[in-house]
């Protein structure tokens, strides 16, 4: 399972490198360069970064939660998902889906 913001990060990634390499401009690239110019070509394509980390539009969320041991205190700790990571988690995790009150 590939997230489709990852999916695509993979393939920019590739093609800015293959045309920095074919310009002979990788030697002047700082560390850092391509993958802040990825990350400013996705943000224009995904709005949002949910809880997991990996980018969508809003509608594409799933708001889970599921119960943290932290030490002797136990909690609910709950986000907004892409939809395969909430998947993940509900099957690790035993997360269950927030229904909103909307």
């Amino acid at each position: 399972m590939v997230i489709e913001s990852e999916e695509r990060r993979q393939q920019i990634t590739e093609d800015i490198k293959r045309w920095c390499n074919d310009i002979k401009a990788t030697p002047l690239l700082r560390r850092g360069d391509i993958h802040y110019i990825v990350d400013t070509i996705l943000h224009e394509f995904y709005q949002v970064t949910f809880s997991c980390g990996h980018l969508g539009h809003w509608e594409d969320g799933v708001h889970i939660a599921f119960y943290t041991y932290r030490g002797q205190i136990d909690g609910v700790s709950s986000g907004i998902n892409c939809k395969d990571c909430a998947e993940k988690y509900k099957k690790e995790l035993g997360a269950w889906e927030v229904k909103d009150e909307n």
